[in-house]
């Protein structure tokens, strides 16, 4: 399922498990209503295990036994494949601000099939990725006002939400600052950060208003 974007680890490990006592869970899969095949649910790692042991000639079996769960569109196969993971899986937070995308543009696009989606759009995720919605909040704030370096530094793995989260509170100019001096920047850091540009903003607006009064007397 090109639509996979979960981290296939230790595909080794499992290959060697396969060759020793052969698969026993099948892959589930169902029929593309579109008429193209099948899009693979569950089973990503085991089938990426298979391809290996049959490209290193440890298979002679290139049939691989699957559930065929019903037909669905690519929305709906999608939704499946995410629901699936979330219930199976702990994330790292690249994956779950990948599966945040993910999951919005899959429920827009049930929404243009005309199948309905019911509930609120965030806790709809929330509950899908098992965080809370205050956690869905950092990740639109990231997506709302973090500039990209900043987006794409947690979509690498190297930033986590929390911290850029943080950072997307920032005014852009700061935030690229941060970036380009220290790109692997800790949580505790940016609130420093914020702390320090909030007392410039404090005594730059405490300065003006000193001038303000100044300008006042010497007019008088």
């Amino acid at each position: 399922n090109k639509d996979n974007f979960y981290s296939l680890s230790e595909i080794e490990l499992l290959a060697d498990d396969i060759e020793r006592q052969g698969l026993k869970h099948n892959l589930v899969v169902s029929k593309d209503s579109g008429g193209s095949g099948y899009w693979l649910i569950s089973g990503h790692l085991r089938y990426s295990a298979v391809k290996l042991l049959i490209e290193q000639d440890r298979l002679t079996s290139t049939l691989v036994p699957c559930y065929v769960d019903g037909e669905r569109s690519q929305a709906e196969a999608r939704l499946n494949l995410i629901m699936l993971n979330a219930t199976q899986r702990k994330y790292t937070d690249a994956e779950t601000m990948a599966e945040y995308e993910m999951l919005k543009q899959t429920i827009q696009q049930l929404e243009d099939e005309g199948k309905h989606v019911k509930g609120r759009v965030r806790e709809i995720i929330a509950n899908t990725l098992q965080v809370s919605p205050a956690q869905v909040g950092k990740i639109e704030n990231i997506r709302n006002n973090a500039i990209s370096e900043v987006d794409e530094a947690v979509k690498s793995g190297e930033m986590s939400i929390s911290t850029a989260n943080e950072i997307a509170k920032l005014a852009p100019e700061k935030q690229q600052e941060i970036i380009a001096e220290k790109p692997k920047i800790t949580h505790k850091e940016v609130k420093e950060i914020q702390k320090s540009a909030k007392n410039s903003e404090e005594n730059r607006d405490f300065e003006d208003d000193f001038d303000d009064d100044d300008s006042d007397i010497f007019d008088e």
